[in-house]
């Protein structure tokens, strides 16, 4: 399942990718429009994902795949398309896709990473994946077992 998130799920698009799913964000493209939205969705066969109720039915006019998400927040959020049937909780972070911009995770050498994060990380951490598109270093930091903890919330809400 790929998906395109409107500019109002930004949020949600992140953890999606954190989930491992291929996620454009519209606050990733350098325009956006609501026929430019349709426009990816259709040609790329992307689901698009919205809370703009009038987008919603436009797409589903014009044949577009939509989901109308529901949820104040992104737990809610995932918690919705989890019970629509639309995506699955995996393990997070999948190191499959960069969170900021949607390129394919790789792993990458200790030697890779050396004078480009901080010195405390490279001399504590052995693991290291690197973002194939932006470049952007990735290690199992602290925020981890966060990250955990917000799937856990997510499937409490399922």
């Amino acid at each position: 399942m790929r998906f395109l998130a409107d500019a109002m799920l930004g949020k949600l698009a992140e953890w999606l990718r954190l989930l491992g799913y291929d996620t454009v964000s519209a606050a990733d493209l350098p325009f956006v429009d609501d026929d430019y939205l349709l426009d990816i969705a259709e040609d790329e066969g992307r689901v698009l994902l919205t809370k703009d109720k009038e987008l919603y039915q436009r797409a589903k006019k014009e044949g577009v795949e939509a989901v109308l998400v529901e949820g104040k927040d992104v737990e809610e959020q995932l918690a919705f398309l989890v019970k629509k049937g639309l995506i699955e909780l995996r393990e997070v972070p999948s190191l499959e896709r960069c969170p900021r911009c949607n390129g394919l995770l790789r792993r990458a050498s200790k030697e890779e990473v050396k004078g480009q994060v901080p010195v405390g990380v490279y001399m504590s951490h052995e693991e290291f994946w690197i973002c194939t598109n932006c470049g952007q270093i990735y290690w199992k930091g602290s925020h981890w077992k966060r990250m955990k903890e917000f799937v856990e919330r997510v499937k409490a809400l399922i």
